[in-house]
């Protein structure tokens, strides 16, 4: 019986994979809808310790063919000399902004919304300190007349060792699936480091919702939005100009607590697709040791399949956007997904702030 049970949840979660990978191939485009060039926004960068990456972050974006009316840094109570690296770089540059949240004010979502409000753009792009936008980004910067927010594709950069290529295949797997959701008009993921929103949006989801947790306001928001203006709510732009670039974590310490982080919020989704892809991906990890007490010929069966899914979906996704690829770094990956999962399961008890201080 058990046997049975975890072959239907291995095929469910292989076809589930393989339909992502076939959206992203196909990539579905909506026809005869009005589009409109965003050339009049703002950029938003909530930062908390992020002197050693901040500078790179903001030539990347004065860099753009479509400047910025104001790049807004919002200081999260740094304690590193984040306020002296700004000056010393960008003194005359009238486009940078930096404000320090209220001594009564923390996190990433009380720091997005006082960069909002010191805006003075209908649109605002909203990035992390640590993130590196393409040249051309801004060329992306359309969207239909009957959206509400853009996605752009996050990905790692610097892979100057195996274990980064590893979590680069991470999160692309785990990426793409969020963004064949969203190509579909059934969008339950989104990253908050590349996304261009309306600022009166975002302000009335902050005054209208209490964040459960002290992290996740961009998941929280996706599902405001769907909640308010229906699924149909949101664009990916899948284009290798479109990506913007953030860096890996530098060790499995760090990596098991973003992760943990990053899990933690599931409980308080109300997206169907949030829990299916939640309690799907659980299973499989959690399934493929308990395999174990079958045979080990069984073993290499079930993790031969989902590794061939896996494959196919990083294989689409690494053409689509024009990204390295490291066909023994998915291997390796898919093999031993599980541990790591495991891993972070117990992190997930430790505790994590939206940021480290260490």
């Amino acid at each position: 019986m058990l046997k049975y049970f975890i072959i239907i949840i291995i095929i469910v979660y292989c076809i589930s994979i393989f339909y992502s990978a076939i959206i992203i191939l196909h990539k579905p485009k909506q026809k005869f809808i009005e589009k409109t060039k965003i050339t009049d926004y703002s950029v938003i960068i909530p930062v908390k310790n992020e002197a050693t990456n901040i500078v790179l972050c903001i030539k990347s974006i004065l860099k753009q063919s479509f400047s910025p009316h104001k790049i807004i840094i919002v200081d999260d109570h740094s304690t590193d000399d984040i306020l002296e690296i700004l000056e010393n770089n960008f003194f005359n540059n009238d486009l940078i902004q930096y404000i320090k949240l209220n001594k009564n004010l923390s996190g990433k979502m009380a720091a997005i919304k006082t960069g909002l409000i010191a805006s003075k753009t209908h649109w605002n792009f909203i990035t992390d300190g640590d993130c590196m936008w393409n040249k051309n980004l801004s060329e992306n910067f359309v969207i239909s007349a009957n959206k509400r927010a853009i996605s752009f594709p996050i990905v790692y950069k610097n892979y100057t060792n195996f274990f980064s290529k590893l979590l680069s295949v991470e999160l692309l797997l785990l990426n793409s699936v969020g963004w064949a959701s969203i190509l579909k008009n059934k969008p339950f993921l989104i990253s908050g480091a590349g996304m261009m929103l309306i600022k009166d949006d975002y302000i009335e989801f902050c005054d209208n919702f209490d964040l459960p947790v002290s992290h996740g306001d961009d998941m929280f928001f996706l599902e405001y939005l769907r909640k308010h203006f229906g699924p149909n709510v949101v664009q990916i732009n899948l284009k290798p100009s479109a990506i913007i670039h953030t860096l890996p974590p530098n060790n499995l310490k760090e990596y098991l607590h973003q992760r943990a982080r990053w899990a933690s919020k599931t409980p308080y989704y109300k997206n169907i697709l949030s829990w299916y892809w939640a309690i799907l991906t659980t299973g499989v990890q959690l399934l493929i040791p308990l395999s174990c007490l079958i045979n080990f010929n069984f073993v290499i069966f079930i993790v031969c399949l989902k590794s061939i899914s896996e494959f196919i979906l990083y294989t689409v996704s690494s053409n689509t956007l024009d990204l390295p690829f490291y066909p023994l770094a998915c291997l390796v990956f898919s093999l031993f997904s599980w541990i790591l999962f495991i891993f972070i399961l117990l992190q997930w008890f430790i505790g994590f702030d939206w940021k480290r201080n260490d």
